[in-house]
């Protein structure tokens, strides 16, 4: 694979998800407060084909009615991570995010093993709604 010589992809990607979690309105009603729920994304994708890659399953997520965030915070159903954090050569800041979304129990997730194309679910996420 190679690895991206500029942050020129990276930045289209970002911007294109970006625009898309703003359109993120899906929320649940708990105790009277609506809460949104969030797939959290941890690492850096490194090469074209996982910038490409992660774009689209972020994206994919907020077509799932979640909300993909950077922070853990709230209430999250899974962390997605680069091929690198899995493999446990990420950042060291990377880790130590992966070893707190274990410890309350949530899955890490390689960004490889979801396909947002195809009928991939993620744990506990809203079921698809049809338009009216």
């Amino acid at each position: 694979m190679s690895t991206i010589a500029s942050t020129t992809l990276a930045e289209v990607a970002s911007e294109w998800c970006t625009e898309a979690e703003i359109q993120v309105q899906s929320s649940a009603v708990v105790g009277g407060r609506n809460v949104t729920r969030s797939v959290l994304f941890i690492g850096n994708p490194s090469t074209v084909t996982e910038v490409t890659h992660w774009a689209a399953v972020r994206h994919w997520t907020v077509e799932q009615g979640l909300k993909p965030v950077r922070e853990l915070q709230g209430d999250v159903l899974c962390a997605i991570v680069t091929e690198a954090v899995a493999d446990g050569t990420g950042a060291s800041a990377d880790a130590a995010v992966v070893q707190r979304v274990r410890a309350r129990g949530l899955d890490c997730i390689p960004v490889y093993d979801i396909e947002p194309w195809g009928t991939a679910r993620l744990p506990g996420a809203l079921p698809p709604t049809s338009a009216p």
